[in-house]
């Protein structure tokens, strides 16, 4: 990509870990007589949060906070090994190639667990959840883009090259 314009690729392969950081703050589930519990909260502190668990557990038949354990945690480590690749790497092909596979990681690990996917108890408040989707979904779309031009200028480069040889021949 273009020299000017890498600090603004830099600044969203950055920012999108780091928001996603920040969603985990925003409120989860509201249980009704308590206050609104982020997802961190009721993740790391289970037992401060016994009543939004077990609010959860109505529409999730069996559910237990074990059962997001494999979506936090895993997006959570590598979205802090993407922060550093990309403090390390300055915003290149390969930071955008794994920002895309972390957007399409995390799309598939809170897809696939029941209290973050779409259902009826989104309605209560599951606004953080939604959130941290539209950021993994926003991680692949930036990093399609970012790849696109990249395989754009490549080819550009290509048909250069290819003019010169048969200008040269």
């Amino acid at each position: 990509m273009k020299p000017k314009r890498s600090k603004w690729w830099f600044a969203a392969f950055i920012g999108i870990p780091v928001l996603y950081f920040a969603a985990q703050f925003l409120p989860f589930y509201h249980s009704g007589e308590t206050l609104l519990p982020s997802l961190w909260s009721v993740f790391w502190f289970p037992e401060e949060n016994e009543q939004t668990i077990n609010f959860v557990a109505l529409f999730h038949h069996g559910f237990r906070i074990n059962d997001l354990s494999f979506a936090l945690l895993s997006t959570q480590l590598s979205a802090i090994f993407l922060v550093i690749i990309s403090l390390i790497l300055k915003g290149n092909g390969a930071v955008a190639f794994l920002t895309g596979c972390w957007g399409l990681f995390g799309l598939y690990s809170f897809l696939t667990t029941r209290a973050l996917s779409f259902s009826r108890v989104m309605v209560y408040g599951g606004i953080a959840g939604i959130l941290m989707l539209l950021i993994f979904l926003s991680a692949v779309v930036v990093s399609v883009i970012y790849l696109g031009g990249l395989y754009k200028n490549y080819m550009k480069n290509v048909l250069i090259v290819k003019e010169a040889e048969q200008s040269a021949s």
